[in-house]
């Protein structure tokens, strides 16, 4: 095997890995809005206002699995999942008999 054949067995190998890691990280995101129980119109309602550049529709294709989107986009719906996640988990949590919140509640 000469070297640009070696170079273009890495290109592929590395074009699938990237492949692989881009359908994974529109599953996981998918998944974490599931168990936050996130809306899409929430998602992209936030997505857009921080500058998100594809609609709702697209958005919702894209966590389905049947459209791709560029790194920056797809960076971008994971950054609006993470802070509505991260603000859903600050809220208020339970009180205890005594009335006081758990640790860390005001």
């Amino acid at each position: 095997m000469d070297d640009v054949d070696q170079t273009n067995s890495d290109r592929e190998r590395d074009r699938k890995s990237q492949k692989k890691r881009d359908r994974e990280q529109y599953a996981l995101t998918s998944d974490a809005m599931e168990r936050a129980n996130i809306s899409i119109r929430d998602l992209w309602e936030h997505y857009f206002s921080m500058g998100g550049g594809v609609d709702e529709y697209e958005v919702t294709a894209y966590l389905h699995g049947l459209i791709e989107l560029p790194e920056h986009e797809r960076d971008c719906i994971a950054q609006a999942v993470n802070e509505l996640y991260d603000d859903l988990c600050r809220q208020q949590g339970a009180p205890y008999s005594s009335g006081h919140l758990r640790r860390g509640d005001s």
